[in-house]
């Protein structure tokens, strides 16, 4: 059935029992018997064929080898999983001499799940006999990772595949997406995940007029289109909406949808909008703007923050966001922006070369959370700037802003380095967090210990407790690759 990779031999030792009991241990945590209770399951035949059939692939075979009852389980499977940890183990000759068997010998009435790594290279063939065997089983979930060496979509998924009344889960890469003109299926499509597919507006427009129930929309290097507009007003379920790195000729993305509660986005600014009046539902939101050659639009990236402070607990911004919000000179004077994150809890900054950005703008921005429990600052290779504006207007007024942070507990600034930037947004943070409970500050991995760096750690060391406002809070200076704070942002930098 799966045969023995030469190079990764399981060298797991196989403990010899009563058969039965044996399997019957090995479902003990699929329903949940807990040895520690004093209490016992006794599962019937049936019911642990039943389980096992509900085991991705490989488990079920491994449970059925233990008894020769069950053996033949595994033909009854419902979860055909060959993921890429899995597919990776064999040959593509292999792999598909693996997938043949298993689906000429599937007995089952239905396949609820069919996930694949595969590169189908001259084996299309083989690959649509098995998704139209999946869909004649009422698939639920389709997830081809149809892996392409030229790093192009090759694999033409025929338009019928698509018209499926049962699919609930469709993920795709490396794939030319189309749909029939007169699309009966997905009206139970829940979640659609794309990644480097070639794909139009018209379909993604088609997509969410006719999924009703789709609560997820994620699309990932994703081409064939210069404007998208992913209008959705009349969707009430989508939760979730992720675009991300879209190629260089996209001109415009155009987001329209009240309903959403994550919003994920990498890219350019320039091209980037949130046309919805108000995203109520937002509770988390992931801008990766990446560095523009130009100056960021302020206007453009005030609506947008206005657009989605309202009630985001959640948020993951770059330097070129921060940009758009900088104070500005005006009349002579120094204004800062007023966008209230009221509800922001966890805030991650992602510094990125060139910007212009300092201590003074993010200082602008933390003083309109108001309620933010964590904040982490992602500076790594990232060069302060510590110009004449900032000596001038900025750094004076660091320790003149009235505001405190009162629920701030955690804060984590990657790339700390002992410059008068780092210095002065430390000393801001540290005598403005009353609650603050931990402070990391993680060295660059580039920097090596030398005589100068012993003397500043040890100085600052001495100097940062005669700073902080929270007398509890406890400072942390170490190096990135010995971080001991086991404390991360929830949002990682890439979602795909």
């Amino acid at each position: 059935m799966f045969p023995v990779n030469k190079t990764r031999r399981d060298t797991r030792k196989v403990v010899y029992g009563p058969p039965l009991k044996q399997l019957r241990t090995f479902l003990g945590p699929v329903v949940g018997s807990s040895s520690g209770s004093g209490r016992s399951v006794q599962l019937t035949d049936d019911l642990i064929e039943y389980i096992v059939t509900l085991l991705p692939i490989k488990a079920a075979v491994t449970a059925g080898l233990v008894a020769r009852r069950f053996r033949d389980s595994w033909r009854l499977a419902r979860r055909i999983h060959f993921e890429k940890e899995l597919a990776e183990e064999y040959h593509n000759e292999e792999l598909e001499t693996i997938l043949n068997h298993v689906f000429e010998s599937h007995r089952g009435d239905e396949i609820k799940s069919f996930r694949l790594h595969f590169d189908p290279n001259a084996h299309e063939l083989h690959l649509l006999e098995w998704v139209r065997k999946c869909i004649q089983k009422r698939v639920q979930e389709l997830d081809l990772d149809i892996s392409q060496p030229k790093q192009e979509p090759s694999f033409l998924v025929p338009p019928h595949f698509l018209d499926v009344e049962s699919l609930k889960v469709l993920k795709l890469s490396y794939s030319v997406f189309q749909l029939p003109p007169d699309l009966k299926g997905l009206s139970l499509l829940t979640t659609l995940v794309l990644r480097r597919v070639d794909i139009t507006p018209k379909i993604i427009q088609t997509i969410l007029d006719r999924c009703a129930l789709l609560e997820t929309l994620d699309m990932g290097w994703c081409h064939g289109f210069r404007l998208l507009r992913i209008h959705a007003q009349k969707q009430t379920r989508l939760r979730v909406l992720k675009v991300g790195n879209c190629r260089a000729e996209v001109r415009g993305i155009e987001i329209d949808a009240p309903s959403v509660g994550s919003l994920y986005y990498s890219g350019s600014i320039s091209n980037f909008g949130v046309i919805s009046q108000s995203l109520l539902f937002l509770k988390e939101a992931m801008l990766y703007f990446k560095p523009l050659k130009g100056i960021t639009n302020p206007l453009q990236v005030e609506r947008l923050a206005s657009t989605i402070s309202n009630n985001v607990e959640l948020l993951t911004i770059t330097s070129t966001f921060l940009e758009g919000l900088s104070p500005r000179i005006v009349d002579g004077d120094l204004r800062e922006k007023q966008v209230s994150f009221r509800n922001l809890k966890e805030l991650q900054l992602i510094m990125e070369n060139p910007s212009y950005c300092n201590a003074g703008d993010i200082a602008s921005f933390l003083k309109n959370c108001p309620r933010l429990e964590k904040l982490f600052i992602d500076a790594d290779e990232f060069t302060f700037d510590g110009g004449a504006f900032y000596e001038l207007h900025q750094r004076p007024l660091l320790d003149k802003h009235s505001a405190l942070f009162k629920h701030l507990k955690l804060i984590k600034i990657m790339g700390f380095r002992f410059q008068p930037c780092h210095l002065d947004l430390t000393r801001f943070l540290l005598g403005k967090a009353m609650s603050l409970e931990y402070m990391f500050l993680l060295l660059p991995k580039s920097f090596r210990f030398s005589r100068a760096l012993r003397q500043d750690m040890a100085f600052f060391t001495d100097a940062f407790p005669s700073w902080k406002l929270s007398p509890d809070a406890e400072i942390s200076i170490d190096f990135a690759w010995e971080d001991k704070s086991f404390v991360y942002p929830k949002q990682s930098r890439s979602w795909y």
